[in-house]
């Protein structure tokens, strides 16, 4: 990358970065090939919204690498405020972007969605609810232009060089006054800079601040280990190495004698403990960059979860155990509290299976030893409940007897004895699951072991599980054909293990169901949602199955959003018949449940991208559909795949997500435009009326969502009414369509009203 190779930045590779905002050069992408006005447009238009962010989250992390790259970085004056100047750059900027940007998190996460990457060298960077990792950095040069085609290069040399410097985690806070911040975070990037050669040599490290070299003693812990946040604290607060070993040893014994839960939950650690110190509290200057802080291995750094005392108890025994190697202890933690393990495949499950069974071993040794193998054991089976069935029939493990270690020739398939136990019944039930699946199809012996296995996985007794499977056999004719009538009669026993029969259900049954009964069995499964108690476990495994490949359709998306906007609308049993949702729902929010909402919204927030790019997946599909009469795989009628979009308009105007409202407003630009391409392909004709009921709702729908600069929007819309009547020249349709006066005034009326 040039002569100044070194520091791995010069003036050539500087330009490759192209900041938002700092240049008026016009990229050429996508968009310039796509019509105006075009839904897929405004989806591409929203995403690249956000990659602005991730461009600039990028330019971060591969700024801040260079600190860590080379020791001797920051005794080249010149070329170290440059990087600086940039980093400041890039700070002020996500400052300024509207969101809850209130600091930059870097973090190793082990699980590369690509196989080409390293799982050594895979970190996630995040602001806000915006990730960008290699993977999606790919994603953004490919909707960016080859302008932006280095910075996947630039973010995996990034992740190499904190690999080799031993990061798990780097924090940084954006709240306050910024521009109060800088120095400090200057100092503490030359700081980071030299900390590793001082681990390795002792001796103090030097940085020039105020043209003058200062002396920063490194800072050992509680384990005598050298400590970057401590070693941060001594030379932002100007402490001697005198001092700061009787801080260290004073909030050491301070913590170890807080016995009481708030104390341990609040410090994990000995920087934090340091930092909590009563009669120190407040005189000291808080790092603004935090390095291997444990305690953003135990919650979100944006969403502040509790940190519990058993939380803590395991961090603390991920330390001892992996000897402190900062990603191993990552891994350690993650294994127990990780939240992805319903995605995750047989390698890294049973490399987590490996690495929980070490910290099980260790809590057998610890003074605490019951109330941190309770915790472990009973976390990692709720997480190991979400793993896929064919996972676990993938997977190959050995119990650990004692001997197997010197033995076995392959450590990581060597697990704890209680974990083995826990694993084999989860294969165990994969194969009584199937069993079920299969009952309808041909004569099933089920023997007392899979009543057993039922019984403890649904939590009831085992008479009952055979009720159970006595019942469930009764909704199929011995053709294996659905009987709706029994569902319905059984339904009510079905609801009283609805934490576990809705997802049966819908993972293992609707997929077995013969195709020419699978509307009877989806709608079945309708009424069913509408007297759940515990709707939001629906939603999640509803939403889960929909974005679980964003870029592919199935047969039971459709049903899956149907669904799950009977459940936001709970409690409204003469909704649970109707083959569409009633477009009325859109502009009446009684009866909504919150709860439900909440978590919708967050999560639709979250996972952005993936809500962004199966939308845009729905509509290609679509407009497929509307060109041959269904899909080209899945071969879904044009007809389901228009009430499938229907469908996602009344879900994200109910939930009322930001992302929601740039969805809603690309379509509504789109459906809005009598000379749109959708009106005019070769089955169009034939579904007019639903295009103009897609429209109908999207701007009821605007109405709910939009503000006062969607209001020209709909104006221009109802200047269209006429044009809209030309499309198709039949009574029905010019009847319909005189109505979109009506609904654009009622949307530009409640739009003014809200604002």
């Amino acid at each position: 990358m040039g002569k100044e190779s070194e520091i791995q930045l010069d003036p050539e590779a500087w330009q490759r970065f192209s900041f938002p905002g700092r240049t008026k050069s016009r990229v050429k992408t996508r968009k310039d090939l796509i019509a105006p006005e075009c839904l897929a447009q405004g989806i591409l238009k929203e995403q690249m919204r956000h990659d602005q962010v991730r461009i600039m989250l990028i330019q971060l992390t591969y700024l801040i690498s260079r600190y860590l790259a080379n020791g001797n970085f920051t005794h080249k004056a010149q070329k170290e405020n440059q990087v600086f100047g940039h980093i400041a750059y890039v700070l002020e900027k996500l400052g300024e972007t509207p969101g809850n940007l209130a600091s930059v998190f870097i973090r190793y996460r082990g699980t590369p969605p690509d196989s080409n990457l390293h799982e050594k060298y895979d970190y996630e960077v995040i602001t806000g609810n915006i990730i960008v990792d290699a993977y999606s950095a790919m994603r953004v040069v490919s909707r960016c232009g080859s302008k932006y085609a280095k910075l996947p290069e630039l973010l995996v040399e990034a992740f190499t060089v904190m690999a080799g410097y031993g990061v798990n985690n780097i924090f940084i806070r954006l709240a306050g006054h910024l521009e109060k911040q800088m120095p400090l975070l200057h100092i503490s990037l030359k700081i980071l800079a030299g900390f590793r050669q001082s681990r390795q040599t002792g001796s103090p490290i030097v940085i020039d601040a105020d043209q003058k070299n200062k002396a920063i003693p490194l800072v050992y812990d509680e384990n005598l280990l050298p400590d970057p946040n401590l070693t941060l604290i001594a030379g932002l607060n100007r402490f001697s190495a005198e001092n700061m070993e009787k801080m260290v040893k004073k909030a050491s014994i301070w913590l170890r004698q807080k016995t009481n839960a708030t104390a341990i939950k609040k410090y994990p650690g000995v920087y934090n403990a340091a930092l909590g110190l009563p009669e120190l509290g407040g005189r000291w200057t808080r790092p603004p960059l935090e390095l291997n802080n444990i305690k953003w291995l135990l919650t979100d750094a944006q969403k502040k979860q509790v940190i519990t005392k058993e939380k803590v108890y395991i961090a603390r025994l991920a330390m001892e155990s992996a000897n402190a190697a900062p990603q191993t202890v990552a891994k350690m933690i993650h294994s127990v509290y990780g939240d992805d393990y319903s995605k995750i495949d047989t390698h890294v499950l049973g490399e987590r299976l490996h690495l929980c069974s070490r910290l099980l071993q260790a809590a057998e040794q610890s003074k605490k030893r019951t109330g941190i193998e309770k915790e472990l054991l009973g976390k990692l089976k709720n997480r190991l409940d979400q793993v896929k069935d064919n996972v676990f029939d993938n997977l190959q493990v050995v119990e650990d007897k004692g001997q197997e270690r010197a033995e076995h020739k392959d450590c990581q398939k060597i697990i704890h004895s209680q974990i083995y136990s826990l694993v084999y019944f989860y294969k165990d039930r994969s194969a009584t699951r199937k069993k079920m699946a299969a009952m309808m199809h041909r004569p099933i012996r089920f023997t007392p072991q899979d009543y057993s296995i039922i019984a403890r996985d649904f939590r009831i007794p085992v008479n009952e599980s055979e009720e159970l499977i006595r019942r469930l056999k009764s909704c199929f004719t011995k053709d294996g054909r659905f009987i709706r009538k029994m569902f319905h009669d059984v339904s009510i026993v079905f609801r009283s293990y609805e934490n576990k029969i809705f997802h049966f259900l819908w993972h293992h049954m609707k997929n077995a169901i013969f195709p020419e009964d699978k509307v009877c069995f989806l709608n079945a499964l309708q009424s069913l949602t509408v007297s759940m108690k515990q709707p939001q476990r629906a939603l999640k495994i509803l939403i889960e199955d929909i974005c679980e490949n964003p870029e592919k359709l199935q047969f039971s998306d459709n049903k899956a959003v149907m669904l799950a906007n009977r459940i936001i609308r709970q409690p409204e049993k003469a909704l649970a018949d109707f083959q569409t949702t009633p477009e009325d729902i859109v502009m009446n929010r009684h009866n909504l449940n919150k709860v439900v909402i909440k978590y919708a919204s967050w999560r639709i927030e979250k996972e952005k991208e993936i809500f962004l790019t199966k939308f845009d997946t729905i509509h290609k599909k679509l407009i497929e559909a509307l060109r041959i009469g269904e899909t080209s795989e899945q071969h879904i009628p044009a007809s389901v795949m228009l009430n499938l979009e229907r469908e996602f308009f009344i879900f994200l105007t109910l939930v009322q997500s930001d992302t929601s409202k740039a969805i809603i407003r690309s379509a509504v630009n789109e459906y809005g435009d009598p000379g749109a391409g959708i009106y005019y392909l070769d089955k169009s004709q034939n579904l007019m009326g639903g295009l103009i009921q897609n429209l109908m709702i999207g701007i009821r729908a605007l109405g709910a969502l939009g503000t006062i600069s969607d209001v020209a929007l709909l104006e221009r819309i109802k200047e269209q009414e006429e044009n809209f009547q030309r499309i198709k020249k039949d009574p029905l349709h010019r009847a319909q369509t005189r109505k979109i006066s009506q609904w654009t005034d009622e949307a530009i009326k409640i739009i003014k009203f809200r604002q």
